[in-house]
């Protein structure tokens, strides 16, 4: 392990619009040839007894967390650990390749034209580029290494 952060509060919109509060650290660990930044987001915590929203909102609190702390790092270096109780689940990030923009801030083609086929490299896609979305069904059990880490 490199560096783990203290927890920090983030606010989000619950499904009927009304702030709740969870938290979250960032921890950087040194895998085999890179340095991964793992989200740690902890669902159950007592000022929150309510985290049935939490599900919905990861998506819009992961792109927070990104664009506030780790826009510029590379997608395949981010992870996202959701703890539950005991449990840790490590979800795949994605994103929408469409909403990629070139260099500069603009559009690669402009609209109204045919779509193209380009090739994207995941390395090229970074924070702050696209927006990322959680593969909600791909969620599995952390490792016991990435359990030891956020312990």
């Amino acid at each position: 392990m490199i560096y783990k952060s203290a927890f920090r509060d983030i606010i989000y919109p619950a499904q009927n619009r009304e702030p709740r509060a969870t938290r979250y650290r960032i921890v950087l660990a040194k895998a085999s040839r890179l340095v991964r930044a793992i989200v740690h987001l902890v669902a159950d915590e007592p000022i929150q007894p309510e985290s049935t929203d939490l599900p919905t909102a990861i998506d819009v609190i992961l792109n927070r967390i990104i664009d506030g702390e780790l826009t510029g790092v590379r997608h395949d270096c981010i992870r996202l650990v959701v703890q539950t109780g005991a449990q840790l689940t490590d979800y795949p990030i994605t994103y929408n390749a469409l909403e990629l923009k070139g260099h500069g801030g603009r559009a690669p083609r402009p609209p109204g034209t045919s779509d193209q086929p380009i090739h994207i490299r995941s390395i090229d896609v970074v924070g702050g580029s696209v927006a990322f979305y959680v593969d909600h069904d791909g969620g599995r059990p952390a490792s016991d290494v990435v359990a030891r880490m956020l312990r």
